[in-house]
């Protein structure tokens, strides 16, 4: 009895745990709180997996963001635009869609991308 308790309880754990991702940020969850892409409407430092999985189009332009930790988890994603905030890394290596970004003007951003090809633009 207690194996099966264990285990229903490390299956609800892991379960719960993988329909989350973590937003540390407050401002970037701002942001798809306003945009109505997280279904919860609250900042609360996590968002619903299956709300980022279709997003395409991402505007963090100007946001006073300093993380875009999550960001990873927009496997859709195939535009962002996150100029000036505060960044100083950036993980791209899941966004396998990305095709456009915009990511100047942060600091010393590090870009860990696996060599995507993008459309770079100056503005």
């Amino acid at each position: 009895m207690k194996l099966v308790f264990v285990f229903l309880l490390t299956l609800f754990c892991t379960i719960s745990y993988s329909q989350t991702i973590n937003i540390p940020d407050q401002n970037f969850e701002r942001v798809l709180v306003e945009e109505g892409i997280d279904s919860d409407k609250t900042v609360n430092g996590r968002v619903l997996r299956i709300d980022v999985q279709s997003v395409t189009f991402l505007d963090l332009f100007n946001k006073k963001i300093k993380s875009l930790k999550g960001i990873e988890e927009f496997t859709s994603l195939t535009y962002l635009d996150c100029r000036n905030n505060y960044l100083s890394s950036l993980d791209l290596s899941k966004n396998i869609s990305l095709s456009t970004l915009y990511s100047d003007v942060n600091n010393s951003i590090k870009t860990s991308s696996n060599d995507l090809a993008f459309n770079w633009f100056d503005q």
